[in-house]
């Protein structure tokens, strides 16, 4: 085992017992997030942007204080296995990317990326395992998000709830606009 993944072997553990199993998504963005704390160097407040809600997201919570929750972590559902880590401050930052070029070297991770093939996920991950980064690109950046704002809330006149100004007088479910569950009477 090499002494990057030896120093990151703690990662793997919590990541699997975190995210219910190791999965290749998992693998990934742990060797992805050691790669752009690296390269980005100590910073005292960081936020990060992953383009991807699966996997991805498990890594950043385990290996930075950046959450969903707290808002340190956003996510934008572009579906691919990118993040950026960038100074909360002076917004510079670094995007780390798989690299699709350099997946081709690794055919079961090529296969089960691109869901070509039905493929095992252990011989995914063991091929994530000797790749370590070999398979990332990365880039300096500079990030242009808007500043994150507290948002107004309002109570919905009809179920009582708070909810986000934003949406309307009725929140998004009694406005018939977003209905996940259905109330049973007994």
């Amino acid at each position: 085992m090499t002494s990057r993944k030896h120093y990151l072997e703690d990662y793997f553990a919590k990541g699997a017992k975190f995210h219910g199993h190791l999965s290749p998504g998992l693998a990934i963005g742990i060797f992805m997030v050691d790669l752009a704390q690296e390269i980005l160097g100590p910073r005292e407040l960081v936020d990060v942007v992953v383009e991807t809600k699966l996997c991805l997201p498990d890594a950043v919570q385990i290996m930075t204080p950046c959450t969903y929750g707290n808002g340190w972590m956003r996510v934008k559902d572009w579906g691919k296995f990118a993040l950026t880590l960038h100074d909360k401050q002076r917004l510079d930052g670094v995007r780390v990317y798989l690299n699709m070029e350099k997946v081709k070297d690794y055919p079961h991770l090529y296969q089960w990326h691109l869901r070509l093939d039905q493929v095992e996920t252990e011989e995914v991950v063991s091929e994530i395992m000797e790749a370590e980064r070999a398979i990332f690109s990365w880039q300096k950046v500079r990030v242009k998000l808007p500043p994150k704002e507290k948002v107004p809330v309002s109570i919905c006149p009809s179920c009582g709830e708070a909810h986000t100004a934003s949406d309307g007088r009725l929140c998004l479910r009694c406005g018939g606009k977003d209905d996940y569950y259905e109330v049973e009477t007994s």
